[in-house]
């Protein structure tokens, strides 16, 4: 059962790298090049969103796949607060008209990739070890 949790964990957390960069490099740069009518901000808040909310949900899984990983529940807790805030922090108040938030969500989003992609790639956790 732990084999096919970490697999699925692990299939999100690649899913969600995918996401994060598709939507980073591909879709916002070509809706915000675009689009005047509705203005891209409009656009593009429910996909950040959307994206984020299912990368709190990534990490939590794996988070829970690994547990007997310390370093992988850690970044994936990581993650998860970054997607978090990011959600529920940042987007409202960068929809609100604060722009100056933009450059923080940009780094949030740059860092979660990569935290995801480092976890995509990591092997499954070792068995516990038994002490004599």
């Amino acid at each position: 059962m732990s084999r096919i949790l970490f697999a699925l964990a692990r299939l999100a957390m690649g899913l969600w790298a995918g996401a994060v960069a598709t939507v980073a490099f591909v879709v916002a740069p070509r809706a915000f090049s675009y689009l005047a009518d509705p203005p891209p901000a409009e656009v593009m808040a429910p996909i950040f969103r959307k994206v984020d909310l299912f990368g709190i949900g990534t990490s939590v899984l794996f988070a829970v796949a690994v547990r007997r990983s310390r370093w992988r529940v850690c970044l994936a807790g990581l993650l998860g607060a970054a997607a978090a805030a990011n959600a529920f922090l940042l987007a409202p108040r960068i929809a609100g008209g604060d722009p100056s938030l933009h450059g923080l969500s940009e780094g949030l989003w740059g860092g979660m990739l990569a935290g995801a992609v480092v976890l995509a790639l990591s092997g499954p956790p070792r068995p516990p070890q038994s002490h004599p």
